[in-house]
């Protein structure tokens, strides 16, 4: 399972790709002022070695030397108030660089520490995290019981993952939710796949490309499957970026390169020193592809699938379908190296912005066609503790309510009330799965409106996004776009 260190969204890249980076980070020749600008100078370290030894020596009970000084570092850089910096230990630097390869075994999902909080930052496809209706920016309190507030990312994971079989029941909050809710998952092996395609419209040559994130990677990946395509007679390409929370820059570039003619503006970065820089494709396209391009995104495309999106929709003439994207144009750099201990430091160090010199930070993009998802994509997993019934009113009626629309038994509403309408509904799908016409959510029903819910949200023709996409596919085939 890959609950992975690298906040998802990240951008990396190297240091030496850009000289603006590096003019930003190097400390003047001047010695008169290199010392007080750049290190501590000495009444600041008398400040700091006073503080250190009074807690080491006066607190009844300091946790050693080494932890004070990770305690420091931590504390300034939490005191930058920036949710994508953090500084994480020798001992959870490793444990989280092992989340990084192969497969696991856990939910499935990418987590990240904002704030002091543990929040998903996507999911993946056909993961128990899925099954169980966990999304992106739902907050983790607790585990099995065991609260995670205020733990490092791999004392987390440490919680999170287990033997698969066994059963996490996790305490989430939720974005627009009254109330915590709780969701019981079994883990199991997780594979890390990032690339997959599919002619999805075979007989019309409309070919499917999903990128779930960017890794070092993902471009070869993605010129193979599209060198696949192209051979099978594509017409229409859609590329689904969304929820990818981003990765790397070189990979996001080198994406764009391949579907962008050479000299065409794939993204702009801006530095700390007030220069910028302007990255063109220059990946031997000599011209615009023969085919259209239409790109699916939502409020979870974030970060590096932000910047091929931008630079696909100004330099590709792609067609964005779908929500606004998540807004993050800044850009992270790891440094350990530096501490030399095997610690690490990850700083937002400079910003990007579309081909156009906008800057995405905060407002995200647009899409060309907006098309929201119907409720029962957000839809959660139903209390096996409980059962709901006639007259009750609450959450946990409107989520019955979504899931039923979702299995194709819409109630007359959709408020939390469970009216006549919405026990007549689900009576009828009890009768259609030869349940025990009860009218009454009990732990067999909540398990088959789970099951038939998930079986057909992974049928395209219930995806209102895919559906707009192909049907502007279609369009631009006729027109010769």
């Amino acid at each position: 399972m890959v609950l992975t260190a690298v906040a998802a969204g990240m951008i990396t890249y190297a240091a030496l790709r850009y000289p603006g980076f590096m003019r930003m980070e190097q400390p003047s020749n001047e010695p008169a002022t290199a010392s007080e600008k750049y290190g501590i100078n000495a009444k600041e370290l008398t400040k700091l070695n006073k503080a250190y030894e009074l807690i080491l020596n006066s607190f009844m009970s300091p946790d050693g030397r080494e932890a004070l000084l990770d305690g420091a570092i931590r504390g300034m850089v939490e005191s930058m108030n920036d949710p994508y910096s953090a500084y994480t230990s020798k001992e959870q630097t490793e444990s989280e660089s092992e989340e990084l390869h192969g497969a696991f075994t856990g939910i499935g999902a990418y987590l990240s520490v904002v704030k002091g909080t543990i929040v998903v930052e996507s999911i993946f496809k056909g993961s128990p995290a899925e099954r169980a209706g966990l999304l992106p920016d739902d907050v983790l309190l607790s585990v099995n019981g065991e609260s995670l507030q205020g733990l490092s990312l791999s004392e987390a994971v440490a919680k999170i993952r287990g033997p698969k079989g066994t059963k996490a029941k996790l305490n989430v909050n939720r974005k627009g939710v009254t109330g915590p809710i709780d969701l019981e998952l079994v883990r199991d092996r997780i594979e890390m796949v990032t690339v997959y395609s599919e002619f999805a419209v075979a007989e019309e040559g409309i070919g499917y490309l999903a990128i779930r994130k960017f890794g070092s990677d993902t471009s070869s990946k993605v010129a193979a499957e599209l060198a696949d395509l192209e051979k099978g007679g594509l017409k229409a390409l859609i590329l689904d970026l969304r929820d990818n929370p981003g990765g790397t820059v070189p990979s996001a570039e080198d994406i764009a390169s391949q579907l962008i003619p050479d000299g065409k503006p794939i993204v702009q970065y801006g530095y700390k020193d007030g220069t910028s820089e302007t990255v063109k494709a220059n990946g031997g396209l000599t011209e615009a592809k023969p085919y259209p391009i239409i790109v699916l995104v939502n409020k979870e495309t974030a970060s590096a699938a932000e910047l091929l999106a931008g630079a696909l929709k100004l330099s590709a003439g792609a067609v964005l379908v779908g929500e606004k994207t998540y807004g993050k144009g800044l850009v992270q750099m790891y440094f350990d190296k530096e501490l030399d201990d095997g610690s690490r430091l990850k700083l937002t160090v400079y910003k990007w912005m579309l081909p156009d010199g906008t800057w995405i930070n905060e407002t995200g993009i647009a899409p060309d066609i907006e098309v929201r998802q119907p409720d029962y994509f957000g839809a959660t997993q139903l209390s096996r503790d409980t059962v709901l019934q006639f007259d009750q009113a609450g959450q946990s009626v409107a989520n019955l309510q979504a899931i039923l629309e979702g299995v194709g038994f819409p109630a007359d509403r959709r408020d939390g009330y469970f009216s006549q309408a919405t026990k007549d509904a689900l009576e009828a799908f009890q009768k259609q799965e030869n349940l025990q016409a009860t009218g009454v959510v009990d732990a067999a029903t909540a398990q088959r409106l789970e099951e038939v819910l998930y079986d057909r949200l992974q049928r395209k023709e219930y995806d209102a996004q895919w559906t707009a996409a192909v049907a502007k596919a279609r369009i631009l085939i006729a027109a010769g776009s």
